[in-house]
């Protein structure tokens, strides 16, 4: 008997926390939902299935369009560096050269 008690305390603790809560929601317009007072439920006004909609469709059609975007993007950039880069490469190469070049000059004149 302590135990029912406890739990029905419990459950009647629990439904006061609550209620208000679902009736926040109720009153923002998150979910559309009545509560019964009375004997402490609340109910659902209406069951849709939102898979019958379009919408879940749509949804993942984005998602996978953006995802797919973002690969083929990466995989650009991956393959095709950028035009600047093979004229810093080029550049990078002549100083080499250059750096290459007036070390043997400068060995030759140095007995």
């Amino acid at each position: 008997p302590t135990l029912l008690r406890s739990c029905s305390w419990i459950a009647q603790k629990t439904q006061s926390l609550l209620l208000p809560r679902w009736g926040w929601a109720i009153r923002d317009g998150v979910i559309e939902a009545s509560i019964n007072h009375e004997k402490g439920y609340v109910q659902s006004k209406e069951m849709t299935d939102i898979y019958s909609t379009r919408e879940p469709q749509l949804a993942f059609h984005q998602r996978i369009s953006f995802c797919l975007d973002i690969h083929n993007m990466s995989v650009k950039a991956m393959r095709f560096p950028p035009k600047s880069y093979n004229k810093d490469l080029e550049s990078a190469e002549q100083d080499l050269e250059f750096a290459k070049e007036m070390a043997e000059d400068d060995d030759d004149s140095f007995p």
